[in-house]
């Protein structure tokens, strides 16, 4: 047995087999699976997001080694330089309890999760960082036909979803929102990975974390109310 990919959607369980069967590693497999997550769970996981994983490295040994990376978000240094936070908070109905969540640039943290997935990458893979991400770019080219449980996330967070312009250009495209046996449609996405993926892992921290995008980030709160920096991306 080549390995064992488990995931909450076929396609980034499919992802994960697809680099395994080209000759990818377990970590090559892992960091396709995260990418393909992004376009087919987005409401899940995201770019901007952050997370954990746990990497068991075999040396031939019992023992072998293990590695926690951390990737979580981290919040901005500060909040004085804000006085108007974008900050307000919404409703998600769970069906047997309803919990308040904030949103807003102000809600904003830094970003931990590409910079993982190119730590592990660059640390522990295999294969080029675009062979890698590939199955991600064609997923989020494609019109993705939406599972139930997808739609029920989009459901949960529907506060969310249709908040701004950016949110419902991608999740109610038509002006409702999309659900069960529609498409997901994430071109920006494919662009923006095929783009990180071909500068390679260190290129791909540098542009996120201290070029255009963070640039772009910081832009939109200081003119929209969010507290993010450059220093906070940097660090």
């Amino acid at each position: 047995m080549a390995g064992v990919v488990a995931a909450g959607h076929e396609k980034t369980a499919e992802a994960g087999q697809v680099i395994l069967q080209a000759g990818g590693n377990a970590f090559d497999g892992a960091v396709a699976a995260l990418f393909m997550a992004c376009a087919a769970e987005p409401t899940l996981t995201s770019l901007g997001g952050g997370g954990l994983l746990l990497a068991h490295k075999s040396d031939g040994s019992a023992q072998g080694e293990n590695t926690l990376f951390d990737f979580f978000t981290q919040t901005p240094g500060s909040r004085a330089h804000c006085p108007q936070p974008d900050f307000y908070p919404i409703e998600a109905n769970f069906g047997d309890t309803v919990q308040e969540f904030h949103v807003g640039k102000a809600s904003m943290a830094v970003p931990g999760l590409l910079a993982g997935a190119l730590t592990v990458h660059k640390k522990l893979g295999r294969l080029p960082l675009k062979v890698v991400a590939e199955p991600a770019i064609a997923c989020a080219r494609s019109h993705l036909k939406i599972t139930p449980f997808q739609s029920y996330c989009y459901e949960l967070l529907d506060a969310i979803l249709m908040a701004t312009d950016g949110a419902r250009q991608m999740f109610a495209p038509k002006g409702k929102r999309i659900a069960a046996g529609d498409t997901l449609h994430l071109p920006q996405f494919a662009d923006t990975l095929e783009y990180l993926a071909g500068l390679g892992d260190e290129g791909a921290l540098r542009a996120f974390y201290e070029g255009e995008f963070a640039q772009q980030v910081v832009r939109d709160c200081e003119a929209e109310g969010g507290y993010l920096t450059l220093e906070d991306f940097q660090n």
